[in-house]
């Protein structure tokens, strides 16, 4: 393909959130131009849609130590520097609630950079792969949601798939509860930025629930599941499958979506006409009316998004390739 702004998203979580509800952020995604280091840092999520109240939301309680303290003392564990392989023993081995415990302490410990590496390194990965596969409906959660984290390291993205993860994780957004579906999608947008894994996750038949959790699911569903998409479409032979699937649902989303589902949808939308093949459906279903209207209305990231598909859909190719990592 010609060169062009492909963009893809990484998704993390906003720090010196306490006591509210946390949803993965993502760094600024410049199209024409490169962003200042305030505009990504500033650049987020939005802050509680679709996720749980924040006692329930494991995301929410990795970052207040006061809803924890009853995990952390039923496991007579901390989750310092060096003791991982105790916790993640707990978490192979130990009763069903020591269990979805060891998964919320881990998922506590991996907001720190230096301790994904750690919880890799110490065998966290797999464990957590498997209790999202046949876990309790708890352990489901807190793992899916350690999981969204770590894979925050492209290391762990890819060990994540390479460990049976793909599949697991589909399944969830497929049909998992609702904070299950929300923070598997999450996984899977910090996945999708390897291009391999991207060819796992849509062979795995990861396209159609994704884009039915655009249609169906709640608002912070649809951001990550917005997201995930427009990962996926950066290969070409993804984005022509899932514009074969239907891309009306991205079109919805760019009309009526949320702030960043909007975004996300666009972006997703311009991955995908990177194809020349797929601008016509796109333009069929209504695409170039939605993203115009998007570039005229929109704030600043949207309109910059939406202007870049637009020239895209124009056949305006010969557009500077830029890929910023969060």
């Amino acid at each position: 393909m010609p060169a062009s702004p492909k963009t893809k998203v990484k998704a993390g979580s906003p720090k010196g959130k306490k006591g509210a509800k946390v949803a993965p952020t993502a760094t600024a995604l410049p199209l024409l131009r490169q962003s200042s280091a305030a505009e990504i840092s500033e650049a987020e999520w939005p802050t509680g849609e679709g996720s749980s109240c924040a006692d329930d939301d494991p995301l929410a309680r990795a970052q207040s130590p006061e809803l924890l303290a009853g995990d952390l003392s039923s496991l007579h564990l901390a989750s310092d520097r060096g003791r991982f392989s105790s916790i993640i023993n707990v978490l192979r081995f130990g009763a069903e609630k020591e269990r979805e415990d060891a998964a919320g302490v881990l998922l506590k410990a991996a907001f720190a950079d230096t301790n994904q590496q750690l919880i890799a390194e110490a065998g966290g990965i797999l464990p957590l792969v498997d209790l999202c596969r046949s876990g309790t409906e708890g352990q489901k959660h807190n793992a899916a949601a350690a999981l969204s984290i770590l894979s925050r390291s492209d290391d762990n993205a890819v060990a994540i798939a390479n460990l049976g993860g793909v599949a697991p994780l589909i399944e969830l957004v497929g049909g998992g509860n609702a904070g299950q579906k929300e923070l598997a999608a999450g996984t899977l947008v910090n996945m999708a930025f390897d291009d391999g894994v991207a060819l796992a996750i849509a062979q795995s038949g990861g396209l159609a629930p994704l884009l039915t959790l655009t249609q169906n699911g709640t608002a912070g569903q649809k951001v990550r599941a917005a997201a995930a998409l427009r990962n996926l479409a950066y290969t070409e032979s993804i984005a022509i499958t899932m514009t074969q699937i239907g891309v009306a649902p991205l079109v919805e989303l760019v009309c009526s979506g949320s702030m960043a589902a909007k975004e996300q949808a666009a972006g997703a939308l311009g991955n995908l006409a990177l194809v020349s093949s797929n601008r016509s459906p796109i333009q069929q279903a209504g695409g170039f009316a939605a993203l115009q209207a998007l570039a005229e209305r929109g704030n600043q990231r949207q309109q910059g998004v939406a202007f870049t598909a637009l020239q895209i859909l124009a056949h305006a190719d010969e557009v500077p390739c830029v890929v910023v990592k969060g």
